[in-house]
């Protein structure tokens, strides 16, 4: 999510043939539809992805409604677009789940400048307990470990929710070294068990995955 991005829809699917994807996806968003999107557009690969069976995940980022109206009611009159989305993609692809997601709540960091995110997908059944929380265990956890102009935050599916989890926490870094050291560096915290203990009877871990960007259009 841009830092002023509202609106991001996720489309995950299992690729069989990667590059593929790669070529076809190019090719839609050098189509006057994608050409005129006004948000981000990016590939991103998941890895160690748990029991969920996509691989990739092309994401659609939009500062408003009017923006995400813009886009996807002009889709059905691009025949270019259309083509390679609905036609050729799924030669190359298997669809897992679409959804459209929203933050809560974030630090103000642009995630376009990130590169590689660790995602906790959890399910919350107090939502403005856990925020409350997690706002304060997460910008002293940052502070402390020094990715404080990296994004994090807090976000859930409002369509095309997944069973599986509500809500979903991301910790965004330059490269993959750096999300692992800092992962483990912040599991194995006294601020994380803090953290942990006061959220227990409200939050379960269901799945971490870890997102890596694969290229922006």
């Amino acid at each position: 999510m841009a830092v002023n991005a509202q609106y991001c829809a996720f489309f995950d699917f299992k690729a069989t043939e990667p590059e593929m994807v790669v070529s076809t996806l190019k090719g839609m968003m050098d189509t006057g539809w994608g050409k005129s999107i006004q948000g981000t557009k990016s590939l991103f690969s998941y890895q160690f992805n748990g029991p969920n069976q996509a691989t990739h995940s092309i994401q659609f980022c939009f500062p408003n409604e009017a923006a995400f109206e813009n886009a996807f009611m002009s889709y059905g009159q691009s025949m270019d677009a259309r083509l390679l989305l609905d036609e050729r993609l799924p030669e190359y692809s298997i669809e897992v789940s679409q959804s459209i997601n929203t933050p809560i709540w974030y630090n103000g960091q642009d995630w376009a400048n990130d590169n590689v995110f660790m995602l906790y997908q959890m399910e919350v059944t107090n939502p403005s307990l856990y925020l409350k929380e997690f706002k304060k265990f997460s910008q002293k956890m940052a502070k402390k470990l020094g990715y404080e102009k990296n994004s994090y935050g807090l976000a859930f599916p409002i369509v095309g929710k997944n069973a599986d989890f509500s809500h979903f926490a991301w910790i965004g870094s330059p490269d993959i070294k750096t999300a692992l050291s800092n992962a483990k560096k912040m599991l194995n915290d006294p601020l994380f068990a803090e953290f942990s203990a006061k959220v227990s009877g409200i939050r379960e871990v269901v799945n971490t995955v870890m997102s890596v960007r694969v290229m922006d259009f």
